[in-house]
């Protein structure tokens, strides 16, 4: 008592009031910095290309440009998530301590590929109860199994307490193969890379605003992401061009994985 009495006898009122303020987090502004985390199983055992690194990377950077733009307190990291199938302790060092993982992925016939399933197996111990969890995935075609990766990663997550979320009425599937358009097997579409964006925005939403209803839903206006995507759909080509044409021909030219975006791309892969 003769402790706490000196130290407010010491201090006039207006003088304590600024001390225990000083130590406190600002109203509104989170203690410590949230963070997304990008766990990305990668190539395919099918192509051999790194679609899902690729597809991945455009979601992250269009993510990391919404982070500097809202001064948000969160960070974004990106893993090559391969080398922690052979690592048990590497596998559980990378699901612990984000407050979102999002988990990229090719298909294999009309499922998931053995690396992601035997992760899995891995860290079946592991509890992700208060992590929220979702996934994107690349495929050859529309109906070639794509929903399905995206359905096991997120029940395979659940069993182990998460709560996963997707972007409202769809699931992050990138088609890469079967198409008549002009662009090549491996390449992005103007349109996948306005959903890419879309996830982004989805993602800081639930990094900021966790399960807390009304501030997602303010969160939700400032960061124009809603659960009815289709209700937001670009105007016109040359928008779509105008906004993402830069982030396309970046992705579409680290299709070879000796190009200089490619291994750019490489570069913000975070160390274990």
């Amino acid at each position: 008592m003769k402790l706490a009495t000196s130290v407010i006898s010491a201090h006039p009122p207006v003088v304590l009031c600024l001390l225990i303020a000083s130590s406190l987090p600002l109203l509104g502004q989170p203690k410590h910095e949230a963070e997304i985390r990008f766990l990305c199983f990668a190539p395919s055992p099918y192509t051999h290309r790194h679609d899902a690194m690729r597809a991945g990377f455009g979601i992250f950077l269009r993510l990391t440009r919404l982070i500097e733009e809202q001064k948000a307190a969160v960070k974004a990291t990106f893993y090559d998530a391969v080398p922690a199938v052979s690592d048990k302790a590497k596998a559980h060092q990378i699901l612990r301590g984000a407050k979102v993982l999002v988990f990229g992925t090719s298909t294999w016939s009309q499922g998931s590929p053995y690396l992601i399933r035997q992760f899995f197996e891995y860290v079946g111990d592991e509890y992700l109860g208060g992590v929220a969890v979702t996934a994107w995935a690349t495929a050859g075609g529309s109906q070639t199994g794509g929903e399905v990766t995206i359905g096991d990663t997120l029940r395979s997550a659940m069993g182990s307490g998460a709560s996963v979320f997707t972007l409202g009425q769809r699931y992050m599937v990138f088609t890469t193969d079967e198409r008549i358009t002009p662009e090549k097997e491996g390449e992005f579409t103007l349109l996948d890379c306005w959903f890419m964006d879309q996830f982004a925005r989805n993602l800081l939403l639930v990094a900021m605003a966790g399960l807390d209803h009304d501030r997602a839903a303010l969160l939700s206006k400032t960061l124009r992401v809603k659960h009815q995507y289709y209700q937001d759909f670009p105007a016109s080509e040359a928008q779509l061009k105008k906004e993402f044409g830069g982030l396309q021909a970046a992705l579409n030219r680290a299709l070879d994985p000796e190009s200089a975006e490619f291994k750019a791309l490489l570069k913000r892969l975070t160390l274990y």
